[in-house]
């Protein structure tokens, strides 16, 4: 469960901000715990596999949740453009506490716009907050994912998956059509945008233009390549969604939707709310055990048993999800 930024700051000035591990390896990656974390709950709550996630977050951004693309708009951890993160927020917001925030999205001709200006920067800033941006993103998979099973007549793989995004669903979908079709054509002739924008992707290293199987084998190296490099086996088969995994997650309280926004503010993110607050105490009483605290506390007269009255404070303001992001933007 990622933790409140007012209770890392109560853990850190307690002495417990030690014990809990700031990074976690990831094949040859060390990935911030936070975004390995949102990853994971991210899987959990959409059902959309782990590895899939990992390997698109490492192709992407390296992991970074504040990675920002020098050429365009794409920022944060799966490098959403604004335009597509947009419709991903209006899609899915609602189902991952973000109602109020999808509801301010509306289409103006071929683009998507929130007339806030100040609304609209700060659901864009949302893509640097790796629990959001990792749920989303999975949701932005299995979309692209169901699309392109219509376009190409079966469940995509890992790498037809990685198209989708790479290229949009219609390059995604006339590539792999042209596959089945025509592999020797030259993939500039079906996608000449896409061509000039990524001439290191269609174009060989002596400058020659590569056919359609080029370069859906070089995207495939560089999927498998990526999946090698966080310990992991090259993927084969169609990726698959768990389909209980939605309703597993209601069940358990693993997120809690609010009516407020769970924003990402002055570099910080606010929680996103969870409900066994319980497991949180626990580990907090596991950390004491393992720092051998409980002596101390005994010479100063305190009961071993009980929590810094600074952590209990974190704990007790970040069950109010409004007040964090409130304090997060520094309007408590």
């Amino acid at each position: 469960m990622p933790t409140s930024v007012a209770l890392q700051a109560a853990l850190d000035k307690s002495g417990l901000g030690a014990a809990r591990p700031r990074t976690e390896t990831l094949g040859r990656y060390k990935v911030d715990s936070a975004v390995a974390g949102a990853l994971r709950n991210a899987a959990q709550a959409t059902g959309m596999d782990f590895e899939v996630l990992a390997a698109k977050a490492a192709m992407e951004s390296g992991f970074r949740a504040d990675a920002q693309a020098s050429t365009s708009s794409a920022r944060g951890l799966f490098q959403f453009i604004d335009q597509t993160w947009l419709g991903v927020v209006q899609a899915h917001g609602a189902e991952h506490g973000l109602a109020e925030e999808a509801a301010a999205i509306t289409r103006q001709g071929s683009r998507l716009t929130v007339s806030d200006p100040a609304l609209r920067s700060r659901i864009l800033a949302l893509r640097e907050n790796p629990e959001i941006a990792a749920r989303l993103g999975a949701e932005h998979l299995k979309d692209l994912g169901d699309a392109l099973a219509s376009a190409i007549g079966h469940r995509p793989d890992a790498t037809e998956l990685y198209l989708g995004h790479f290229l949009g669903l219609r390059g995604a979908g006339e590539l792999l059509q042209k596959a089945a079709s025509d592999p020797q054509m030259a993939a500039s002739q079906v996608l000449p945008d896409a061509a000039r924008a990524n001439p290191a992707i269609f174009r060989g290293g002596d400058g020659a233009p590569l056919s359609v199987r080029q370069v859906i084998d070089k995207l495939r190296e560089r999927v498998n390549s990526t999946y090698a490099q966080l310990g992991l086996e090259a993927p084969s088969g169609p990726v698959t969604i768990d389909p209980s995994a939605s309703a597993q997650a209601a069940k358990s309280g693993a997120a809690v939707a609010s009516n407020e926004p769970f924003w990402w503010g002055s570099g910080a993110p606010a929680r996103v709310a969870h409900a066994p607050e319980q497991s949180m105490l626990s580990t907090l009483m596991e950390v004491f055990t393992r720092m051998n605290k409980a002596g101390a506390q005994r010479a100063a007269g305190e009961d071993p048993r009980s929590l810094p009255a600074d952590v209990v404070a974190a704990l007790h303001q970040g069950s109010d999800a409004a007040a964090e992001a409130r304090k997060a933007y520094g309007a408590g």
